[in-house]
This record gives C-alpha cells, sequence and structure tokens, in this order.
C-alpha cells in the first residue's frame, strides 16, 4: 500500500561511516540511483534510509553539527515541511501488506518514478521488507532497475538478502549494517536512555543483534518478558499449550523469542549453577531436542512466504509438547 511519509530519524554511531559515503556520494552528484540496505531488525535500516531521503528532497541540506562530512536535511524549508505533514508529492513509500508486496504496488511505483519532480530535484522510492516482493513484483522492479529514469533514486530494505532476486542485489548498491555486539553494542547505541527504560538485561552474557529490537523499543521489550515468562511456565507445566500458542501467533517476533530463549537457557546449564528442579526438567538433552524443533518450524515460516503461520505454530507447539512429554516418560 503506498504512503508518501518519511519520519526524522535517530541516528546510530555504527551508521556513521555509512552516512559519510553517502553524503560524498550527493555532494559529488554519483548517488547510486538504486541503494538495497541490509541488516538485522533494529540494526538502523530505516533511519539510514529516512536521513538519506530527508537529504535528498532537502532544498537547503546542511552539515551535521561536530560531523562536517555528513549532511543533513535543514529541516524547515517548504519540501521539509511537507515531509513532515506528510504531503510530499515526490516521495513514495511501499509498505508489504500481510506476507508480500505485490505487482500492483512495484507498477505504481515505476510509474511515480517516470513522472517528473514538483518540487525537488529526485523522484523517490522506499521499499521496506524488500524479500516481502512477490515474483511477479521483483521482475517488474528489475525493469525500472536496469532503466532507470533519470534523478530517481529507490532504496530498498531487507533483514534477508538471501530471499531476494540476485538480479536485483546485482543492480544495487549494497550497505551491510553491522553493528558491534555485546558490550560494544550497547556503548555504541545512541538510545541509552531508552535501553536503561526498557529495563533490559544489559549485562547479558547472550546478548547479540537479534536482539535489538528489545535493546531499542520498550514496548518490545516488556513484550519479550512476558513470552519468556510464559514460554518458561510451559516449560515447567504451569501453562497450556494453547496460552503459549497465542503468545506466538500474537508478536511477529514471537518465533526469533521462541529460538534465542531456548538457546540461553541451553548455554546457561554450562556455566549457571541452576536449582536441581531446574536441572531435571530443563536438561541440556531436552533444550537441545527442543531448540532443534524450533529452528525446523522457523525454517518452515522463512521458506514460505504464503506458510499458514497459525498452522505451522500448532504444529511447532506439538512437536514442542512431544519433546517434553517423552522426556518426563
Amino acid at each position: 500500500m503506498p504512503h508518501h511519509m518519511i519520519i526524522t530519524p535517530k541516528m546510530n554511531t555504527w551508521l556513521r561511516s555509512d552516512q559519510q559515503l553517502l553524503s560524498h556520494q550527493f555532494t559529488q552528484n554519483i548517488l547510486p540511483h538504486a541503494i538495497l540496505v541490509n541488516g538485522v531488525t533494529g540494526a538502523g535500516k530505516l533511519e539510514l534510509a529516512q536521513w538519506l531521503l530527508h537529504l535528498l528532497n532537502c532544498q537547503q541540506p546542511q552539515p551535521i553539527h561536530n560531523e562536517l562530512d555528513i549532511l543533513q536535511s535543514c529541516g524547515h524549508c517548504k519540501s521539509c515541511l511537507l515531509l513532515k505533514s506528510k504531503t510530499y508529492p515526490d516521495h513514495l513509500n511501499l509498505i508489504p501488506e500481510k506476507n508480500s508486496l505485490g505487482v500492483d504496488d512495484i507498477r505504481h511505483a515505476n510509474s511515480f518514478l517516470q513522472k517528473t519532480a514538483y518540487l525537488g530535484k529526485f523522484k523517490t522510492v522506499l521499499i521496506d521488507n524488500a524479500q516481502k516482493m512477490t515474483q511477479a513484483a521483483a521482475n517488474a522492479l528489475l525493469k525500472t532497475l536496469e532503466e532507470p529514469s533519470d534523478n530517481s533514486v529507490i532504496v530498498l530494505l531487507t533483514n534477508d538478502i538471501e530471499n531476494l532476486l540476485p538480479t536485483i542485489v546485482s543492480r544495487c548498491r549494497v550497505f551491510n549494517i553491522r553493528p558491534n555486539v555485546g558490550d560494544a553494542l550497547l556503548q555504541g547505541m545512541s538510545d541509552s536512555q531508552c535501553i536503561s527504560e526498557s529495563g533490559v538485561e544489559v549485562n547479558n552474557n547472550f546478548i547479540n543483534l537479534t536482539q535489538l529490537p528489545e535493546l531499542t523499543d520498550k514496548v518490545t521489550n516488556e513484550a519479550f518478558q512476558t513470552f519468556k515468562e510464559c514460554y518458561l511456565n510451559y516449560l515447567h507445566g504451569q501453562l497450556v499449550e494453547t496460552q503459549l500458542l497465542q503468545q506466538l501467533l500474537d508478536s511477529q517476533h514471537a518465533l526469533r523469542w521462541l529460538e534465542q530463549i531456548t538457546v540461553n537457557l541451553l548455554r546457561e546449564q554450562f556455566i549457571v549453577q541452576s536449582d536441581a528442579t531446574n536441572k531435571e526438567i530443563l536438561s541440556p538433552e531436552l533444550l537441545n531436542k527442543l531448540y532443534k524443533v524450533i529452528i525446523n518450524g522457523c525454517k518452515v515460516i522463512k521458506s514460505y512466504t504464503q506458510a499458514n503461520k497459525q498452522f505451522v505454530c500448532e504444529q511447532l507447539i506439538m512437536a514442542i509438547s512431544d519433546v517434553i512429554n517423552m522426556q518426563e516418560s
């Protein structure tokens, strides 16, 4: 569904080198016509894209304070004000509905890019979750990437570059967003207040990039803590299958959380002295079997765009239950 909207972003320190390169290319008029930003959820893909799109459509770009080699939009010219009011005519957002982005949306974007800009120099399109394009949509986009219109810039975002057509990837300038890990990740995050407010366990020995949504968003972290409590209660026989199933269906992050919590429980078996009850119920053998079952379920969801998530989750819960019952018998 097309949306004319850009939101002014907050930037993380690990994005600076990409900002420097893109600022230089913008200044030298050598900016690629198609840019693909790849990285895990929460890495800053959207923030980088929005910064660039603001810059491209601003009438009076200026250096960032204390970062003279990085440009930014002025925030007060006519274009910037229209962007803020979500009425800027020379930018288009394409956001997948449900599980896919269809060919009609891409055709609309292609037609949009072929028209002359009303106010600025560029016509810009942002395609979020580009890996969700259907085969027909990807082929329609490929034609535009092969023969781009003048002064048009397409920015694609993905957290799964392997699910994009190689021909799409090869025709884009790829930016791989790779934040640091562990303590360096926490120290490099500019929104440290959000971390402390969210209650994230910042001393977690197993912190990694996949946890960025929980680290950067208080609501997401609260949902994670609720899910973790439900999953642990289920493993200890204090929650029924239907309750855990509903948790899996309610959040886009739930399958990742299921895998993450199970892995961390397995790791803790080797570094933390747990009580006897936990050792008996959550043995390394049980957790290892659970992990394999969960991985297989996640593969099904990832491999098939049109997969029925509820059916797959129901099968996954049944498989988890079978593993637990076998352990107890």
